[in-house]
């Protein structure tokens, strides 16, 4: 090369070294403007989508991962939510089921840029796909009480290069062939990654021997699920009382035959519960069940005359909303208005034999009739009487013919006078009672609520054991009053408590219980406290006493 061509090698050399400078120096500045775009458009994206984010965080993360998914179709980039505690809770590139195998996300720098600005960004290799990445990160709620980030994520655009296709050409070829080995083994570790939950095969197992397996275990397992449904559905089906389960939008999932029969053939699956049931009290119940998550109980007339009783309940489902139990009480009803007739029957055709017995035993005596003989006549009579006025004064009550005369009553003063009218036949029966607690005052009737507390401690003494002792105590209940009457008696067999506030219903617990009452007193006790606006309650151990607690509306 001669001198005179160096110099002009040199300016050439110059001009492509000046060239390529100018290339590189345009190439960077529309790289910095696209990346300065790329990052104001995810600034927006988050932002949008932020309000949104905010409530997916209180649902499951498979309700959460339905809509995930849609934002990141639409925006063409990972999308994430991220709870308070830095645990992925919905992930637009990964399963529900797999998010506990990700890491914990609280140190990344844009959700701490976040703290500071409400909106963070950072950008860094993503150890997922090895690619420069840019991450920008939202504050859900305040500063002070984060609920949590929403975070989107896209591959920075690499800057251009100013080389001609020959070189890039090149550079190609000889990277295509690690580009697509990495490519592939990144591929076989994501499908490798998925298909561990459904494996047991190492990871260094051939791909589609796993693969293989995990469909022949997801078949099995689709199987077992599948003859599970058919088993729940077929116990549903036999069941008496009807079962509706509904979506989010009060759409019928399921129904069973009773539900069919108590809420007419318009209820079919597929369709709104609102154009199936004629009962506006039950809708209004289940709409109350959707919106609140309460559970409600209501009662509404069915078709052909039911007289229906719902239950409606949440139920924790990804798909199931709510669930709605019926069952029809006519004929409950209808049995129990025969039973207070019968015993508003029984104690007014009892009141004229009565009396002709009581003149039959006075006419006796005056004819020296054996004493001893007339005694038990007029006991007896006695006996049935007090029989016939329990009757009497039990379909008073249930029918609502009792008149109260509700005032402001001392509660404790009214325990310690019962206490007095009892004390000679506590005596007797060798019981000690007691009355204890604070002057709390209700509103009440006085002679309703003595009559109550007399039946309740009269029942302590008759059950309870010579040197034992009933208790009565008074005290505030959540702005009631609390009434607690305890004794230390025989008590009550555990099955039967439920059923000692029924009409007639004696525990038989020997020769003690065969001189007992007459089954009526509790009954009277329970429609009573109802009446006054109260609740009874009562818990037994036999052997070791019983309490009957009663809490009474203050003043």
């Amino acid at each position: 090369m001669t001198a005179r061509q160096r110099p002009g090698l040199l300016v050439g050399g110059a001009t492509l070294v000046v060239a390529l400078a100018g290339a590189l120096w345009l190439e960077h500045g529309r790289h910095t403007a696209r990346h300065a775009e790329d990052i104001a458009a995810l600034g927006r994206a988050v932002v949008g989508i932020a309000p949104r984010a905010e409530v997916l965080l209180s649902l499951s993360p498979r309700d959460a991962d339905i809509e995930v998914r849609q934002w990141a179709a639409a925006s063409g980039a990972r999308v994430t939510l991220i709870a308070a505690d830095g645990r992925v809770h919905a992930d637009s590139w990964t399963l529900p089921e797999l998010l506990d195998r990700l890491e914990n996300h609280a140190g990344r720098p844009e959700l701490e840029a976040a703290r500071g600005g409400q909106t963070g960004v950072a950008e860094r290799r993503s150890a997922t796909t090895d690619r420069m990445t840019i991450y920008v990160a939202h504050l859900l709620g305040g500063h002070d009480r984060p609920a949590g980030w929403v975070r989107i994520a896209r591959e920075a655009r690499t800057a251009g290069s100013p080389w001609g296709g020959l070189l890039a050409a090149l550079a190609a070829a000889l990277a295509a062939g690690l580009v697509a080995q990495r490519l592939e083994a990144r591929l076989h570790r994501r499908v490798g990654h998925h298909l561990a939950a459904w494996t047991e095969l190492p990871e260094s197992a051939d791909l589609e021997a796993r693969a293989e397996e995990a469909d022949r275990r997801f078949r099995h397992e689709r199987e077992v699920l599948t003859r599970e449904v058919e088993v729940m559905r077929a116990a549903v089906g036999e069941v008496g009382e009807g079962v509706v389960l509904l979506d989010g939008a009060g759409t019928v999932r399921f129904a069973n035959p009773a539900a069919m029969l108590l809420l007419g053939r318009g209820l079919a699956v597929g369709r709104p519960l609102v154009e199936a049931a004629r009962a506006p009290e039950l809708l209004a119940a289940v709409q109350e069940t959707l919106a609140t998550r309460a559970t409600t109980h209501t009662t509404a007339a069915g078709p052909g005359g039911a007289e229906l009783a719902g239950r409606s309940c949440a139920r924790p489902h990804p798909v199931l909303a709510a669930a709605v139990v019926l069952r029809d009480t006519a004929g409950e009803k209808q049995l129990e208005r025969a039973r207070r007739a019968l015993v508003a029957d029984l104690a007014h055709e009892l009141r004229t034999p009565l009396t002709v017995l009581g003149g039959v035993a006075e006419e006796l005596r005056t004819e020296n009739v054996d004493a001893m003989l007339v005694d038990t006549v007029e006991r007896q009579v006695r006996r049935l009487q007090a029989f016939a006025e329990e009757l009497e004064e039990l379909a008073a009550i249930e029918s609502g013919r009792v008149s109260l005369a509700r005032e402001e009553v001392d509660v404790l003063a009214a325990a310690r006078a019962v206490a007095a009218d009892i004390a000679a036949a506590a005596a007797r029966a060798g019981v000690t009672v007691e009355v204890a607690g604070s002057p709390e005052r209700a509103a009440t009737d006085p002679m309703r609520l003595a009559q109550v507390l007399t039946n309740l401690a009269d029942n302590a003494i008759r059950y309870n054991r010579p040197g034992g002792r009933v208790a009565l105590s008074v005290a505030p209940h959540h702005g009631a009053v609390e009434i607690r009457v305890e004794d230390t008696g025989i008590g009550i067999p555990a099955a039967e408590v439920p059923l000692v506030f029924q009409r007639f219903y004696r525990v038989r617990r020997g020769p003690a219980a065969a001189e007992g009452g007459k089954g009526l007193g509790l009954a009277i006790v329970k429609h009573l406290v109802r009446a006054l606006g109260g609740t009874v309650q009562l818990v037994s151990e036999e052997g070791k006493g019983t309490t009957v607690t009663v809490v009474l509306p203050a003043s």
